[in-house]
């Protein structure tokens, strides 16, 4: 995951704990995670947490992505 990356989960507060590292390899990938990203600023906005159910559908999934990779962070290089 690049820093920018952690930096825009930062800033709404998703907590570094809880955030992933996540390789992208092209435009296509950026772009979802993009959107993912936007959803859970959505989220956020309307609900004041980043608490999102990890087993709520695609949004929960990616979720559960980044919190994993964000885990892992410190223990691998992940570009």
């Amino acid at each position: 995951m690049t820093n920018v990356r952690m930096q825009k989960l930062e800033s709404i507060g998703f907590q570094r704990s809880l955030i992933a590292c996540v390789t992208q390899k092209d435009k296509t990938n950026d772009k979802k995670w993009n959107v993912r990203f936007h959803q859970l600023e959505a989220y956020k906005a309307k609900h004041g947490h980043c608490n999102f159910p990890t087993k709520s559908g695609k949004l929960g999934k990616w979720i559960g992505t980044q919190r994993q990779y964000y885990r892992d962070y410190p223990k691998k290089e992940i570009l």
